[in-house]
């Protein structure tokens, strides 16, 4: 027999084959009825069949032409054949999520008409961006390749959208890439044109001292000064006032002509260096790459990846089987419940001396819990019975009522004292109010209460969660990534990003711009008026790192331009200050660098003055050979054989000014190399920090722009009403018990 005392116990193994055994015929047709039902409803009639495509593809490691083929300091990571890692792997993911291919795809392939969206429908491109997503989905493999998966009732449909996703990948990505080349290409650009401009200029002037005369000042006052020796020792006095004439032209322009030459000299070279940049510069502008390899390309299916229908039929089996268990246990739970209970109502005097008809009922009650469980306790009521009958029989014939009742009052109560000990360790949970049958006889007791409750909590969470109450929300979004900047300390330029984003003068720009004290309904003579601002400004603007190390920027408000308009502003906002930063940073090196230069400009104009006293009042132009010459003249080593005509007293006198004047030359007119070799290296510097002043850089590359929401965000009154609903249902059941358990607890 079967033990009932655990029948609200966890079934053993034989009460599990023997109720599955009783219940045979109900499991077998509701087990029957739900694998058509599925076999039914997962045909092609009903679930309209999806065939897969798929493209996998590995990034690439480096995006630049000049880099990849014109460079001759290549490394490993810049090798054009080289294979992207993780960054780049993250970044290509990010530009397959983006709205930019999003929108390429729609557009291609009609999507709005081929996943059948009424073009009237109010958010007709929620509905499609859904559906997108639902079919169109991005991983990395295990491989740290790139997958894109497709979706689509028409194979040859998934395998054309999986092709051109790979295909539109290089499109955007070098779209995005030009706009920055293009900006840095007109940098250069204009800075070759100034450097060539610049150069023109010098040999313009050159030209110029060339015709006065001014040819090579070193070989010049070389020659001139040997002349010059000669004619001395000549006495040819007009061929030395010729020569007095021509040193007097170099002495004058020689100086100039020198700071020409060697300017000329070093913006040839930088010229160089800016052309070979101006070149690659252009050919990034120009020309792409492809961004991807790709190493499986999409090809149509043969046979449908969705629905799988033994799947379907398999879960729907179980999951019938089971309920239906769980329904047969709740039923077999309220039938002991009532045998129970119609078992002490029969125990009570009156029913059990009222006739035999009762005696045949109890019997009947007595022998279903008999048949049904075969316990102790049936036999001990059986036994009690029978006494109760004997001694209701002898005290029938001796007609002493007195007697007959306290005897019958004796066994009842003994035969109660023995149900109530024989079942309370396993019937405990019958009598308790959160058992299955108790649970499910309380709510049917009270369904008029729960449902009236239940539909006017729903009706009020409607109401309260309409426009009237709650303003809906709208969300646009933008994707960014950093460029143009350069970490400070141990960050990454993402993390930078996020810092410069969440800055204080960008978040007063946008609070000021688009008045949001009004817009949030926030008095300006509040005292906490600020904190409250941001707080508002907190919870409707959120920036923050995606996981593909990209920046993403959410805002969320109750006009959907105004959302739009401003991220677009945060972005702008971000741009200004950090090209404010680095102008404020450049000015500061520019004003050192054009103090320095004003100084080493009138320490040359210094020096080039003494050099010019020098040379005119002393006649000192060339140190060197003069000092040479000079020697020859006045040991009349002269070439010639007229060594007595030797202007002696000149000789004298040039030897004289040589010998006072000669150091101080030497180190004017070292000096002055030097300055002129310091001036060009500051002006180089100073060149490079005046177009970092005026550059006009943008330091964010978009990957998907933000558009105007056509469905708000928030409200989700859906998960308001279930939400509220499940609160309510909870919380009635919970006060519907306290009641019971009270009325209960004063019966008893």
């Amino acid at each position: 027999m079967i033990n009932k005392n655990n029948l609200n116990q966890n079934f053993n193994s034989l009460k599990l084959l023997l109720f599955l055994y009783k219940w045979r015929k109900i499991l077998f047709i509701v087990s029957l009825v739900s694998i058509l039902t599925s076999i039914i409803f997962s045909s092609p009639y009903f679930i309209t069949p999806k065939y897969k495509s798929t493209v996998i593809m590995y990034p690439v490691s480096t995006n630049s032409i000049s880099k990849a083929l014109l460079n001759e300091n290549v490394n490993s990571k810049e090798d054009i054949l080289g294979f992207g890692e993780d960054e780049q792997t993250e970044q290509m993911l990010q530009i397959l999520n983006s709205n930019k291919i999003r929108n390429r795809v729609i557009r291609k392939f009609d999507l709005m008409k081929h996943y059948k969206i009424d073009t009237t429908l109010k958010y007709k491109y929620t509905k499609l961006y859904k559906e997108y997503k639902n079919n169109i989905k991005f991983n990395r493999t295990k491989y740290m390749a790139v997958e894109i998966t497709v979706y689509d009732k028409d194979p040859q449909m998934a395998a054309n959208i999986a092709n051109y996703i790979a295909e539109s990948l290089d499109y955007v990505k070098n779209q995005i890439q030009k706009e920055r080349a293009l900006k840095g290409f007109k940098i250069v650009e204009a800075e070759y044109n100034k450097l060539k401009t610049e150069i023109q200029v010098k040999e313009d002037s050159l030209t110029t001292l060339r015709k006065l005369g001014v040819h090579d000042y070193e070989s010049q006052v070389e020659m001139i000064n040997r002349q010059m020796a000669m004619e001395l020792a000549k006495g040819n006095k007009p061929g030395i006032s010729r020569l007095e004439a021509k040193l007097k032209i170099l002495a004058k322009y020689g100086g100039p002509y020198v700071s020409l030459r060697d300017a000329l000299e070093h913006d040839k070279k930088q010229l160089s260096a800016v052309k070979n940049k101006y070149e690659e510069a252009k050919i990034d502008a120009e020309n792409f790459l492809p961004q991807k390899f790709i190493v499986n390309s999409a090809f149509k299916a043969e046979r449908k990846s969705y629905p799988i229908r033994w799947i379907i039929i398999l879960i729907s089996f179980l999951s019938s089987i089971f309920i239906t268990i769980i329904v047969l246990i709740i039923i077999e739970d309220i039938s002991l419940f009532n045998i129970t209970k119609n078992v002490k109502t029969s125990l009570k005097p009156d029913n059990i001396l009222k006739s035999d008809k009762n005696e045949i009922i109890f019997n009947n009650s007595q022998k279903n819990i008999n048949s049904e469980n075969n316990n102790k306790i049936d036999n001990d009521i059986g036994n009690n019975i029978n006494n109760i009958k004997k001694n209701n029989n002898t005290e029938n014939n001796t007609n002493n009522n007195n007697t007959e009742k306290n005897s019958v009052k004796s066994n009842i109560n003994n035969t109660e004292k023995k149900i109530n000990l024989n079942t309370s360790n396993n019937n405990n949970k019958m009598d308790n109010l959160f058992n299955s049958s108790n649970l499910i006889k309380v709510i049917f007791k009270w369904k008029k209460h729960i449902i009236i409750t239940l539909a006017v909590s729903l009706v009020l969470a409607a109401i309260f969660s309409s426009p009237f109450f709650i303003k809906p929300k709208f969300k646009s979004i933008a994707i960014i990534y950093p460029s143009n900047i350069s970490p400070y300390s141990d960050e990454n330029e993402t993390e930078q990003m996020l810092q410069w984003l969440n800055s204080r003068d960008i978040k007063d720009s946008i609070i000021n711009k688009y008045h949001l004290d009004k817009h949030y309904k926030i008095d300006k003579n509040y005292k906490h008026y600020y904190s409250s601002i941001l707080y508002k400004y907190s919870k409707n603007i959120i920036i923050k790192k995606t996981q593909y190390e990209s920046v993403e920027i959410e805002v969320l408000d109750t006009d959907p331009l105004i959302a739009y308009n401003i991220v677009n502003s945060i972005i702008d906002f971000y741009n200004l200050k950090i090209r404010r930063i680095h102008r404020e940073k450049s000015k500061e090196v520019l004003d050192v660098l054009r103090k320095t230069l004003e100084m080493k400009k009138n320490e040359i104009n210094s020096v080039e003055k003494n050099l010019y006293t020098l040379r005119t009042k002393y006649g000192i132009i060339d140190y060197g050979n003069q000092s040479r010459e000079v020697a020859r003249g006045f040991l009349g080593t002269v070439d010639g054989n007229n060594v007595a005509q030797i202007n002696k007293r000149e000789v004298l006198k040039l030897k004289k000014n040589i010998e006072i004047k000669g150091g101080e030359f030497i180190v004017n007119n070292t000096r002055l190399y030097d300055l002129l070799r310091e001036y060009s290296v500051i002006q180089n510097q100073y060149d490079l920090a005046y177009k970092d002043v005026n550059k006009e850089f943008t330091y964010t590359n978009i990957v998907t722009p933000p558009y105007v929401a056509d469905k708000k965000c928030s409200p989700n009154r859906f998960i308001i009403l279930a939400l509220t609903a499940l609160a309510v249902l909870f919380f009635t059941i919970i006060t519907i018990f306290i009641i019971e358990n009270k009325k209960k607890i004063i019966e008893d």
